[in-house]
């Protein structure tokens, strides 16, 4: 599905990403872990090519994807849910939901309106409502709604979860949890480990623009002190 290969990229003369390297195949749950700083957010630009990398690979199916126009990548499947949400403020719910509305791949049974209301009900219950007057996590789920109707074959979440309330933050992981089980690919920036290990395949760990430590669940329980050097936790 994806594969980064020794990724490298720069804001201007200061390098973030050195070495970032990465997988992820059809259908698996992924995640990208590490303190703040550390590249995340960064690596997730490349990608999408909204910065342009300085050195790698970045390959999305078997097409290599470096140096392509972020739009280009998003038709190609590719469907972001950026950190802080970022909706369109002055748009509401529904047109938020159905200004990049796409089916391009052809999916069989492809994201709807309907579909996205009865997997956020919120969404439906406030589709007339500017998106700029929601809640945080009315705005997250407004985003990963978003993100699901152009019908993405990888899913991205930039810091899924991140200062939202506890019973938002449930719903959301319920949704990710429902999403895999229908075999959505995902990549996945998060800090609730607890919930990581449980939901994703594999996980990455990057320090200083590094990729350094990669596993899975039950590694990241067997090489705890590694894991709590590089995250924290």
């Amino acid at each position: 599905m994806l594969t980064v290969s020794h990724l490298s990229a720069s804001y201007g003369a200061s390098q973030v990403l050195f070495d970032v390297s990465l997988s992820i195949q059809d259908g698996e749950v992924v995640t990208l872990l590490g303190r703040n700083g550390m590249g995340k957010t960064t690596t997730v630009k490349t990608i999408m090519g909204l910065l342009a990398a300085k050195a790698g690979q970045v390959q999305f199916g078997e097409t290599p994807i470096m140096g392509l126009a972020p739009e280009r990548i998003a038709r190609m499947g590719a469907g972001l849910v950026p950190e802080g949400r970022q909706v369109f403020p002055t748009l509401t719910v529904r047109e938020n939901l159905v200004a990049t509305a796409a089916n391009r791949l052809g999916r069989a049974d492809p994201w709807d309106l309907a579909k996205i209301y009865d997997l956020f009900p919120r969404l439906g219950e406030r589709a007339g409502q500017s998106a700029g007057t929601l809640s945080g996590g009315e705005q997250q789920m407004l985003a990963v709604g978003r993100a699901l109707m152009t019908n993405p074959r990888l899913l991205i979440l930039d810091e899924a979860t991140e200062g939202l309330a506890p019973v938002i933050r449930t719903e959301i992981w319920h949704v990710i949890e429902k999403l895999k089980r229908q075999g959505q690919s995902i990549l996945l920036i998060d800090k609730n480990l607890g919930v990581l290990k449980r939901l994703a395949d594999r996980h990455y760990i990057i320090e200083k623009g590094r990729t350094v430590w990669q596993g899975t669940g039950a590694d990241l329980d067997k090489d705890a002190a590694t894991v709590q050097a590089y995250v924290g936790i």
